[in-house]
């Protein structure tokens, strides 16, 4: 491939790269702006209920990711090759999926509230918060889960596309942001306020991009006949695997710190975790941005029979979410006391407890980029099953097996070593399985020799 060549494809990146990256920011910025006002107008209980609620919240999000990355990947490989009407007839089965799956999560929710806030953990006044935030939020969740599917979507239509899914985040988030003054602060709402700002954002988002897609787009946009060729559904769910196992392990992960954290710190530091949760949001956000960046770019060359470019596009995405590693561990190490103090302004409690543990985070996403990478792209040359591996290594296996040897013994406050320490084992694997992909005969002529020994 030509010098030319590698040039163009590093702009492709670059400009399917920055409207993902503005969204997640936009994303990252209405969500800190939800913690700050609940913070600050409802206080530390309040923060600490809603960081109860944060599995909850992951099951439609892990939902959207896996429709909307299974989706988009085989979407990206059609029209590579230029089978539109397939590509076509997978994105309205995935909205057709989104739709049952949606409107089922909301009932379950809205007939469950107090069983659901008893499973959190949440007693007392404390279940009350979470139950009234539930009420609000739970008729909106249809929106919360088709929000991301819908923007991974658009780009496979095209940079013209994701630029308007940005814009379309953007108009969601300065709507959050009216909300939230407005029915938490002006009509003291509380956190059915909270939950009411989320979930109406969430509907103005995604009903403006399916509006792109009924209205503007050229080749990914809703068909008559969504079934007349099969069902694409299972193809979708299975390539989107890996994404739901790492997203729905957070729904697990997060439960379970909250217990250990509950039960070492107290609701203080319910607060303390949530506080560091929002610190790492806007990391993670951007690595998975460019690691989403990436995917369509290489199926789409894999479809076209360009192993050459996959190699380019696989390098800028590596450089970037690595670049981006680097710097957030930097920046958590020197702004974390700012950080704290913007969400709690009398949150000297929470800083006590945040103090020692905010260095080994950081350091957690030096390996946590390297398997980011690794995952998505396997996801992306529809390798699900290597990918699915390293999702649930990541976040069911060695991080939960860390937490309970931690805390079992060590105590409470050994838990968060538990990141870093998942991350570094879950690297080897991650390495083994990139390289198995990339040389598969030395890896048949290695097994081969195992069973020859044997």
């Amino acid at each position: 491939m030509q010098n030319t060549s590698i040039k163009s494809l590093r702009k492709q990146f670059i400009a399917l790269a920055i409207p993902t990256l503005l969204s997640g920011w936009v994303y990252t910025l209405y969500t800190f702006v939800d913690g700050i006002f609940i913070g600050r107008y409802l206080g530390t209980q309040s923060l600490a209920a809603l960081n109860l609620l944060v599995p909850l919240l992951y099951v439609p999000y892990a939902v959207s990711l896996m429709i909307g990355v299974g989706g988009a990947t085989l979407i990206a490989r059609l029209s590579g090759q230029q089978r539109f009407d397939e590509a076509r007839q997978v994105f309205t089965q995935a909205l057709w999926s989104m739709l049952v799956i949606g409107i089922g999560l909301s009932v379950v929710v809205l007939t469950n509230t107090s069983r659901i806030a008893g499973w959190m953990g949440a007693s007392g006044e404390l279940a009350a918060i979470v139950e009234d935030y539930m009420r609000g939020y739970a008729w909106f969740i249809l929106f919360a889960q088709t929000l991301y599917a819908l923007e991974f979507f658009l780009r496979t239509e095209g940079t013209k596309a994701a630029t308007f899914g940005l814009y379309a985040m953007f108009l969601g988030a300065l709507v959050n942001v009216f909300l939230d003054y407005y029915l938490i602060v002006s009509l003291t709402w509380d956190m059915k306020g909270a939950g009411l700002a989320t979930g109406i954002s969430m509907l103005v988002s995604s009903v403006t991009m399916f509006g792109y897609h009924v209205f503007k787009a050229v080749n990914i946009r809703p068909c008559r006949s969504a079934f007349k060729q099969g069902s694409y559904i299972g193809k979708i769910l299975y390539n989107g695997s890996s994404e739901f196992l790492g997203a729905i392990a957070a729904v697990v992960t997060v439960f379970t710190f909250n217990r250990l954290v509950l039960n070492a710190y107290g609701e203080s530091g319910l607060a303390a975790y949530a506080i560091l949760e929002y610190m790492t949001l806007a990391a993670t956000v951007t690595m998975v941005g460019f690691v989403q960046s990436m995917q369509p770019m290489v199926s789409f060359y894999r479809g076209a029979n360009q192993p050459q470019a996959m190699r380019v596009v696989f390098y800028c995405g590596t450089l970037a979410v690595m670049g981006v590693a680097v710097v957030v561990a930097a920046v958590m190490v020197m702004f974390s006391r700012q950080l704290t103090f913007l969400f709690l302004p009398d949150g000297g409690a929470a800083w006590e407890i945040l103090a020692p543990v905010v260095i080994w985070y950081a350091l957690a996403f030096l390996p946590a980029g390297c398997n980011l990478i690794a995952a998505g792209y396997l996801t992306a040359v529809e390798r699900p099953g290597a990918s699915a591996i390293i999702a649930i290594l990541r976040s069911w296996v060695l991080l939960l097996g860390a937490l309970w040897l931690l805390n079992a013994y060590f105590g409470g406050h050994a838990i968060w070593y538990a990141l870093l320490i998942t991350e570094l084992l879950t690297l080897i694997a991650s390495g083994w399985l990139l390289w198995r992909y990339q040389h598969p005969r030395k890896a048949r002529v290695g097994n081969h020799m195992l069973n020859h020994l044997r």
